[in-house]
């Protein structure tokens, strides 16, 4: 007897994961082309120009025989008149090909940053993906300094420009596959994707660059109000086993720049006693407030 070998099926193709900052953005409807192609166009206005130009020299020829003017003008007359579509069509060409300021009709700028719910969505599915293939990543947490000072005194508008301003400032310095966020009313979060160590600690002092140069116009007054703060980095380790523990180290990070007095950029992990022998963020966290309240 013969036994026919099975027909395997053949190997799927094996694709590495793609990173959430190449997945290529869904792509826009193409709007329908209507009209008439512009080198079609130019053929019927050149045709039309012939035509028409002809036809005016043969009425004038035939109104006027004895002049020997009659057929060149009616000629030009009528490739005059075939030539206001053809300066149309230019004039509309140079318009659509100017350059202009990007935004057209495309309505207001959008305000930098997303929803912290949506951070934290992203950020736990490229904590996962950084963890599983070893890609890197690094949180920020960007603390304005002085913050309950400057709410007493200026107002939570006065704040909440602040906290606008510095999205706005620090959108554009970053990829796009990092993610910025108002993460709490003092603090702005900022998750580095394909981040290592380094690179993290440069995002986070050109932030701190720019905040320091950043003038922001209070609410109802004409007065400017300059503010720094300070930059607490946490690049991932193996010892973080959660978003959380990674968020945990950079709230520590942050601690001890308030500490060392603002307007500077550490990293975790750090020590306890590095913030005067004060206890960690996590440790101060966990003690119980007056009344029983954690």
């Amino acid at each position: 007897m013969n036994f026919r070998k099975p027909t395997l099926p053949a190997p799927l193709p094996v694709t590495r994961p793609v990173p959430l900052g190449e997945l290529p953005a869904p792509a826009a409807p193409a709007a329908p082309r209507t009209g008439v192609p512009l080198g079609l166009a130019g053929a019927l206005v050149g045709a039309g120009a012939v035509i028409l130009g002809a036809a005016l020299a043969f009425v004038l020829s035939s109104w006027l025989p004895s002049a020997r003017w009659a057929a060149a003008l009616g000629a030009g007359f009528g490739v005059l008149l075939a030539g206001l579509p053809a300066s149309w069509m230019v004039w509309r060409l140079a318009r659509d090909l100017a350059p202009s300021d990007g935004r057209g009709d495309a309505g207001p700028e959008p305000v930098a940053g997303v929803s912290r719910e949506l951070f934290m969505n992203l950020a736990e599915r490229e904590f996962a993906r950084a963890r599983r293939y070893g890609t890197g990543a690094a949180l920020l947490l960007v603390e304005v300094d002085r913050f309950p000072r400057l709410q007493e005194a200026r107002g939570p508008a006065a704040v909440q420009a602040v906290v606008a301003e510095l999205l706005r400032q620090t959108g554009p310095t970053l990829r796009t596959a990092d993610v910025l966020t108002s993460f709490t009313p003092s603090q702005v979060a900022v998750f580095l994707a394909h981040a290592d160590a380094t690179g993290a600690l440069d995002v986070a002092e050109r932030i701190r660059e720019r905040t320091e140069q950043m003038e922001v116009v209070a609410p109802g007054t004409a007065q400017r109000l300059r503010v720094t703060v300070s930059v607490g980095v946490a690049h991932l380790r193996p010892a973080h086993l959660s978003l959380a523990a990674l968020i945990d180290d950079t709230q520590d990070a942050v601690a001890v720049a308030r500490q060392a007095g603002g307007n500077c950029v550490r990293a975790a992990p750090v020590d306890a006693g590095a913030a005067g022998g004060l206890a960690s963020w996590r440790e101060r966290r966990a003690r119980p407030r007056p009344g029983g309240k954690l």
